[in-house]
């Protein structure tokens, strides 16, 4: 995935800083971010880069579809690349580790809530919370 060419040719402006935005979410694969660890994250390569630039340029590749973000119980909003339809976590809540919910796992479920509540469910930014095997 080349987000850098998907931000040109929808007419986005491609500076520096999100350039290197860009590369931080392309190399993590499907890692997990909140907004101010891809700041840090960026500062390390580019000096001049400021907390409302990587804001900006989440904002922009949420709009093209290319990332989502989910929120946390009491904490910032994770992003990461847009890699299945359907995305679901779990944080722990002693540590903060972050792990995906199999997609298959949450079609049975999401079959059960449809069942129970007639709703047709399209979309979900669901996170859960628990305890992970290395805090227990």
């Amino acid at each position: 995935m080349d987000l850098i060419s998907k931000l040109k040719k929808n007419g986005n402006r491609i500076t520096e800083s999100r350039s290197t935005i860009c590369n931080i979410l392309e190399e993590s694969g499907h890692e997990h971010f909140t907004a101010e660890e891809l700041y840090n994250l960026a500062l390390k390569k580019v000096k001049d880069i400021d907390l409302a630039t990587v804001y900006r340029t989440l904002d922009i590749l949420e709009s093209l579809d290319i990332i989502e973000h989910s929120h946390q119980q009491h904490g910032s909003g994770i992003y990461y690349l847009k890699k299945y339809e359907k995305n679901t976590h779990i944080v722990c809540k002693i540590c903060n580790a972050i792990e995906d919910i199999s997609v298959k796992v949450m079609e049975s479920v999401e079959k059960i809530i449809e069942k129970n509540s007639m709703y047709k469910l399209t979309d979900n930014h669901f996170v859960y919370t628990g305890i992970c095997k290395n805090c227990k």
